[in-house]
């Protein structure tokens, strides 16, 4: 527990200072194979293949969200949060923000945060993983598509420091960044609120789609 709180004020004081080390070497490759059809590298990009713009059903409520979708990856804005109920489309979306990534030749793989949060902690205690390193990954990666912010307890002290350390990095060098979270907004950390209200760079929309998936188990799909 010291350990981690020792990590967390070192990536508050970097951030404080501006020398939150620099890009490292990338732990994913900034463009596939344009070759390989979707089949193949799905899995790749953790994605549905099925979960692509084209089939996702525009129902009452969803049509903002998409269309931020849409603006995000066409730019100039380069960062977009989608929060709002669960089973209303959010990853659906994000996986086909990956997938028309890659339809384009460019590679971000959908992250689940608990994940993330949770190879960060076993980099801490482990002398084989390079804490820094995966951190800056996240930080500098050239897209970052991060699903589930708050979900599984993230939204402890270490999850909120993350999560700005990576929003504040990402923003300032204006790397396209696309996130969804189930929490009130108002309760994410205050610089990367402010970060997420600037018109100018990015989309901070709600999903008002209602949960679709009581229906699809009666046989109603909505997505």
């Amino acid at each position: 527990m010291e350990h981690i709180k020792e990590v967390l004020n070192g990536v508050a004081q970097d951030y404080r200072t501006g020398t939150l080390g620099t890009p490292s070497r990338p732990m994913t490759p900034s463009s596939p194979p344009r070759s390989k059809p979707l089949s193949e590298v799905a899995a790749s990009l953790n994605v549905n293949p099925e979960h692509t713009f084209e089939a996702l059903k525009v129902v009452t409520g969803l049509r903002d969200a998409v269309l931020s979708f849409r603006g995000v990856l066409k730019g100039p804005r380069f960062t977009l949060m989608v929060y709002g109920g669960v089973g209303n489309g959010k990853t659906h979306m994000l996986e086909a923000s990956s997938i028309e990534l890659y339809r384009q030749g460019k590679f971000a793989r959908v992250m689940v945060y608990t994940r993330m949060l949770s190879t960060l902690k076993s980099a801490i205690s482990n002398p084989d993983m390079d804490y820094q390193d995966i951190l800056n990954n996240y930080c500098y990666a050239e897209r970052l598509i991060i699903d589930d912010i708050g979900a599984g307890e993230s939204d402890t002290d270490f999850g909120d420091k993350i999560l700005e350390a990576i929003v504040c990095a990402r923003h300032g060098r204006e790397l396209l960044t696309i996130m969804s979270t189930n929490r009130d907004i108002d309760l994410l950390p205050e610089r990367v609120l402010s970060r997420l209200k600037d018109k100018s760079t990015s989309y901070l929309v709600l999903n008002k789609a209602p949960d679709y998936r009581p229906q699809k188990a009666r046989g109603v799909g909505l997505l």
